[in-house]
C-alpha cells in the first residue's frame, strides 16, 4: 500500500506499501529563508524593512551626512583631512556632503574651502585683484607696500585664533609682512615703484625704499616740468604754472614745457614770458616795467622782438573804446588787446566755447562768454567786461545786469570800428525770446551794464497776429547803455482778416412814376396857360434811410408847357448817405418833358399838341445808391509781447 504526503505547498512524497515507516530521510530539502539581521551600511536592506541602509541616511532625502559614513558608506571624516586637528561632515552643496576642516595643526591653516589644511606662509603676499583669489580661509586682498597681495585674518580676527608664520606681524586682524613689503627681506636694498593716493582722489605713482627688510613710506617725486604730477600732489607742475594752469611763470617754461627763452641772446635786450595771460610767449623786457608798469612806461605790447618796447603806456586801467580807434589809442595799458585782459572775456567766431577766452583763445558765442562773466561778478576775479570781434553769430543775446558787452572789434582786438567790423546777432528762428528778439534785457541797468556795437536782427514772427521784436527790454535801470548799436525787428505776422460789411439797407418806398399825360389847356389864340392845369407832376422819389441818414432819391421834374425845343428842368437830386452808414447817394430825379427837336413850328404851341411823340423824354427812376462804406478793419495782434 502507499500513500502521498505533503511536504510543502508543491513537494509530493513517495512511499512503498507495506514497508517500514522511516524518518524523513529520502525527501528533498526546500529554499532557505534569509533572517533580518542588524542593519549595515553597506548599500543593503539588511533588516529586511523595505529600506537600505537606514539609520546612515537622511530619510528626506537619502543622503549620507554621518560622520563615519560622510557622502557614502564608509568615507569617514577621522583622519580624512591631512594635518587638520578637527574635522566635520558638511553638505558643502545641495545633496552633496564632504569632509572640512573645522581646525588645523598649529602651523597649518584650512585653504578658502576648508577641503585641506595647508602651511599659510606660503599663501601669503601672493599677488592679487579681489579677496576670491587668496585661497585661505579667511583671505582678504589688501594693498601691501603699494601692491595688491593676498594676507590672511589672525588673532582673534580668524575663525581659530590663529597666529601669523614668520616675518609676518598680526596688525589690524590681518597678517602682513613685518618690513611693510612682501618683497623688502633682511639684507636688501632696492627702490619700488608704488601706488600713492592724491588729494583729489586719484592716484599717483610714487616710489618707495626696501633698506634691510623695511620698506619706506609710498613718497612722490621731486616735481619736475613735464605735465606729470611727480610729487603727487594733486597739481601738475605747479612750481611752474600760475593759478589758472598755464605755463608763465618760470622763463624757462613759457607757455609749455621745455620753451626757454633764455637760448635766445639780444644785444643790449633780456627776454620775459609774458603776452596772452592764456598763450604766454617769450618777449622784450622792457627796462620800465622792471620796478613796475606805470603810465609813460614803453612795453612790448605786440611781441615782437623786432621793433622793441613799441607801446606806451598812457593809462592803467583800460576801459573798452573809444571808437573808431586802432593800435596803442586803444590799447592803452599795452597787455595785447583792448580792456585789462586779465579781467576781460574776448569772443571770436573761430572761437571754443571751452578755451579760456582770452584774446589768442577765444570763446565761440556771445551767450556763453555773458554766462561766464555773470558766474564770475561774485568771485574775487570778477570778468564783467565781453569783447566780441566781428561776425554773425545766430543766437540770442540775454544781458544780466553788471555785464558788459562791447562789438565792432578787429579780430585781434586792437581795432574798433563797429561800421567797418559788423558784429552782427542773428535770433534763430527757434528762439525762446519775446517776439523772436535778438537782444534781452531784463531789469538790467541797476548796476553797469553795457551794450554797444553790435547788431542785432529779430527773428520773422511764427504765425499771424504775432509781434517780432528786435529787442525785448523789460524794467531797464538808470544805469543801461546802449551805444552804437542798430536794432532791426523781423517781419511781423498778417493782421487777422477782416469782417465783411454790412449788407446794404433797401429802400423803404419804391419811386413812384409821375402823373400821367394829358392834353394842355390852351387860350383861344392857342397858348399855353401857366397855370396849375397844364402841369404834369413827376414821380416821388424812392424812401430810404441808412441808420439816421436820409439817403431818398430826389422827386421827378415837373412839366408844364414847352416851347418848342425847350427842355423842362430836371428832378431834384437824391440825398447822399452819411458816412459810416451802409447804403449809397440816392439817384437823379427824372427828366421833364422835351418839346419836339425836328420840323417848324411857327408859333408857340402847347407840349400837349407832342405829348404822344416819342421824341420827348420822360421822367425816369432814380439811379443805384452807392456802394456801401468799407467794414470795420480786422483785429490786429491780441498779445504785444507775443
Amino acid at each position: 500500500m502507499s500513500r502521498l504526503l505533503a511536504a510543502g505547498p508543491a513537494l509530493l512524497v513517495v512511499a512503498a506499501c507495506g514497508g517500514k515507516t522511516e524518518p524523513w530521510t529520502d525527501a528533498v530539502a526546500g529554499p532557505e529563508v534569509p533572517a533580518p539581521e542588524p542593519e549595515l551600511c553597506d548599500g543593503l536592506d539588511n533588516d529586511l524593512d523595505g529600506v537600505v541602509d537606514n539609520g546612515f541616511r537622511n530619510p528626506a532625502d537619502g543622503t549620507y551626512g554621518l560622520y563615519e559614513h560622510c557622502g557614502r558608506c564608509g568615507a569617514t571624516c577621522e583622519g580624512a583631512i591631512a594635518n587638520a586637528a578637527a574635522t566635520a561632515c558638511e553638505e558643502v552643496r545641495e545633496r552633496v556632503w564632504a569632509c572640512r576642516a573645522t581646525l588645523c595643526a598649529d602651523g597649518y591653516t584650512p585653504t578658502a574651502d576648508r577641503s585641506h589644511c595647508v602651511p599659510l606662509g606660503p599663501l601669503l603676499c601672493r599677488p592679487c585683484a579681489d579677496d576670491g583669489d587668496c585661497n585661505v580661509f579667511g583671505g582678504a586682498c589688501r594693498e601691501i607696500g603699494g601692491e595688491l597681495r593676498c594676507t590672511a585674518s589672525c588673532g582673534d580676527a580668524s575663525p581659530d585664533r590663529r597666529g601669523c608664520p614668520e616675518g609676518y606681524d598680526c596688525a589690524g586682524g590681518l597678517c602682513l609682512p613685518a618690513g611693510g613689503s612682501c618683497w623688502c627681506g633682511p639684507g636688501e636694498f632696492f627702490a619700488v615703484s608704488c601706488d600713492l593716493p592724491t588729494p583729489g582722489g586719484g592716484s599717483c605713482l610714487g616710489h618707495a625704499e626696501c633698506r634691510d627688510g623695511v620698506l619706506s613710506e609710498c613718497l612722490g617725486s621731486e616735481e619736475i616740468c613735464d605735465e606729470i604730477d611727480n610729487d603727487c600732489n594733486g597739481v601738475v607742475d605747479d612750481p611752474y604754472v600760475d593759478v589758472r594752469g598755464v605755463y608763465s611763470v618760470d622763463v624757462h617754461n613759457c607757455g609749455a614745457c621745455g620753451v626757454d627763452c633764455t637760448t635766445t641772446s639780444l644785444p643790449g635786450m633780456e627776454l620775459t614770458c609774458g603776452g596772452d595771460p592764456y598763450a604766454p610767449r617769450c618777449r622784450i623786457l622792457c627796462a620800465d616795467e622792471v620796478d613796475g608798469v606805470q603810465v609813460g612806461d614803453r612795453l612790448d605790447a605786440d611781441l615782437d622782438i623786432a621793433n622793441g618796447c613799441e607801446c606806451t603806456v598812457t593809462a592803467i586801467d583800460d576801459q573798452a573804446g573809444p571808437f573808431d580807434t586802432y593800435g596803442n589809442e586803444l590799447d592803452v595799458n599795452c597787455d595785447g588787446a583792448d580792456g585789462v585782459v586779465v579781467r576781460s572775456l574776448y569772443v571770436a567766431p573761430d572761437g571754443d566755447d571751452a578755451h579760456p577766452g582770452s584774446p589768442f583763445y577765444p570763446m565761440r558765442t556771445i551767450g556763453a562768454a555773458v554766462a561766464r562773466a555773470a558766474e564770475s561778478l561774485a568771485t574775487e576775479r570778477p570778468l564783467a567786461d565781453v569783447f566780441v570781434a566781428a561776425g554773425t553769430y545766430v543766437e540770442v543775446l540775454r544781458v544780466p545786469d553788471g555785464v558788459r558787452v562791447h562789438g565792432g572789434y578787429r579780430n585781434d582786438f586792437l581795432g574798433l570800428a563797429p561800421e567797418a567790423f559788423l558784429t552782427v546777432v542773428i535770433s534763430d528762428d527757434a528762439s525762446s525770446a519775446p517776439g523772436g528778439a535778438a537782444l534781452v534785457l531784463d531789469r538790467a541797468g541797476v548796476t553797469r551794464t553795457v551794450v554797444e556795437g553790435l547788431q542785432f536782427r529779430g527773428a520773422d514772427a511764427p504765425a499771424a497776429g504775432r509781434p517780432a521784436f528786435g529787442a525785448w527790454i523789460r524794467s531797464p535801470g538808470p544805469a543801461l547803455e546802449l551805444r552804437r548799436t542798430t536794432i532791426r525787428a523781423g517781419q511781423g505776422g498778417a493782421g487777422q482778416h477782416g469782417t465783411n460789411g454790412a449788407a446794404g439797407v433797401g429802400p423803404t418806398a419804391e419811386p413812384a412814376p409821375g402823373a400821367p399825360q394829358r392834353l394842355a389847356v390852351e387860350s383861344s389864340r392857342h397858348e399855353c396857360l401857366r397855370t396849375a392845369e397844364n402841369v404834369v407832376r413827376g414821380g416821388d422819389g424812392g424812401r430810404s434811410v441808412c441808420g439816421t441818414v436820409d439817403v431818398s432819391g430826389g422827386r421827378g421834374g415837373d412839366a408844364d408847357c414847352s416851347s418848342y425845343d425847350q427842355r423842362e428842368g430836371t428832378g431834384e437830386a437824391g440825398r447822399s448817405g452819411g458816412a459810416g452808414a451802409p447804403g449809397g447817394a440816392g439817384g437823379l430825379g427824372g427828366y421833364g418833358a422835351q418839346g419836339p427837336t425836328f420840323g417848324v413850328c411857327e408859333e408857340y404851341v402847347c407840349c400837349g399838341v407832342f405829348s404822344v411823340l416819342p421824341e420827348y423824354e420822360l421822367a425816369a427812376d432814380g439811379g443805384n445808391g452807392a456802394n456801401g462804406a468799407p467794414g470795420t478793419a480786422g483785429v490786429g495782434c491780441a498779445d504785444p509781447l507775443g
